[in-house]
């Protein structure tokens, strides 16, 4: 059967932009197709339980087909939502969440935003060409902008195709939402010409050359319903500000007003900088050393004085609080860190998961003791299959 070419009709998507198909109780699956869909595809590969397929034409097109405006959207493998409406994609991971949880009340989070919402971009160079790794492969896909980036980085993107970029190897652009910051990071050689030429870019506040402050200052400055954030080469910042801002809020009504809040993976300090006006005492914690200077920065800042930064691992034992926030990597909680939070006495637990799979995991454990009390979804990364979910959890005695 493989590259065999067959007709199929497409009954359903899944989260990753995948349509649906069923033939002699196989499941296949086929990217680009929409559910009611009759597709002519060919089989491209066949696995134990499913096998994928191509589309070759589509013979019946669904209402939520739009037109792709990404010339890279089937090489690139970045987005797997761009041939379909905004209210679609909102459907197929609102379905999937629900379906997830479906023994949680769900709540999603209206979104305003589409295109151009991405503040950082990590660009690779081959033979001088610079653009993006196709998916899973070292094969470079050039391009001229990309439609998730913000404006600011795609004009440096159109600049930087001026130089000779022979002897880069990758080059970072992050920007900001509200100030109109720009810092460039580049990997490998440019010459002298080129890099001050690259100094007279619009709003480029920082320049870095192999990890080394070339240009400017050296960090970017958020300011965010007047809190400032410090943005530094290496250090996490949310590449959604406009998505941050409703999650941030969304975290602060879960937690509500309190004593006190500690706050695990802290990172840089944005989330229990953010929640600062709800607590009397909050405590980050937080591995990364480079992260926790950089929380106290941002603390000095803002002129904080009932926030507390350590640097630990998130599974070392803590005092109680009357609120926890977690926002754990893709992986989710270790098995330590879960069982500290059950033998806590946390009024609150909100737990922030940027992968579903790992956060319905966990639930399973914590719902021990914590009752779970609701899971909002929000659609935080447009036009790829990512998501965040916050999840507010009460102590059950």
């Amino acid at each position: 059967m493989l590259n065999e070419e067959i007709i199929v009709k497409i009954i359903d998507v899944d989260n990753k932009g995948n349509g649906i198909a069923r033939v002699n109780n196989m499941v296949i699956f086929v990217k680009g197709a929409l559910k009611d869909e009759t597709v002519n595809i060919k089989i491209t590969s066949i696995k134990k339980h499913y096998m994928t397929g191509s589309i070759i034409k589509i013979k019946t097109t669904s209402k939520d087909r739009i037109k792709v405006k990404c010339p890279y959207f089937n090489k690139c493998g970045g987005c797997k939502f761009l041939h379909t409406t905004l209210s679609n994609e909102q459907k197929i991971k609102e379905n999937f969440i629900k379906n997830l949880f479906k023994e949680y009340k769900v709540k999603i989070i209206d979104i305003d935003y589409e295109y151009n919402y991405r503040n950082k971009v990590t660009l690779h160079i081959k033979n001088g060409k610079l653009g993006f790794y196709t998916e899973k492969t070292n094969d470079l896909i050039e391009i001229d902008n990309c439609l998730l980036l913000d404006n600011n980085i795609n004009k440096v993107i159109s600049k930087l195709k001026d130089y000779n970029l022979l002897n880069i190897k990758e080059i970072v652009i992050k920007s900001t939402y509200f100030t109109k910051e720009l810092m460039i990071i580049i990997k490998g050689n440019l010459n002298d010409k080129d890099l001050k030429d690259i100094q007279k870019i619009n709003n480029l506040k920082s320049l870095y050359l192999n990890n080394k402050l070339i240009y400017g200052a050296l960090y970017l400055t958020e300011e965010i319903n007047g809190i400032k954030y410090t943005i530094y080469p290496d250090a996490f910042f949310q590449v959604n500000t406009k998505g941050m801002i409703l999650l941030y809020e969304e975290i602060k009504r879960y937690a509500g007003k309190a004593n006190t809040l500690l706050d695990l993976y802290s990172g840089t300090g944005t989330i229990g900088i953010y929640l600062k006006d709800n607590f009397k005492k909050i405590t980050g914690i937080e591995i990364n050393k480079k992260s926790i200077n950089n929380a106290n920065i941002n603390k000095k800042l803002n002129k904080i004085d009932n926030i507390n930064f350590i640097c630990a691992d998130s599974s070392s034992k803590s005092d109680n609080y009357d609120c926890l926030v977690v926002d754990p990597p893709r992986v989710g909680l270790s098995k330590k860190v879960i069982s500290n939070i059950i033998k806590g006495d946390y009024k609150k637990v909100i737990y922030v998961s940027c992968n579903p799979l790992t956060l319905k995991r966990d639930l399973d454990y914590l719902k021990e003791q914590y009752e779970v009390k609701e899971i909002s979804m929000l659609n935080m990364f447009v036009k790829t299959e990512h998501m965040e979910c916050i999840c507010l959890l009460e102590n059950k005695s």
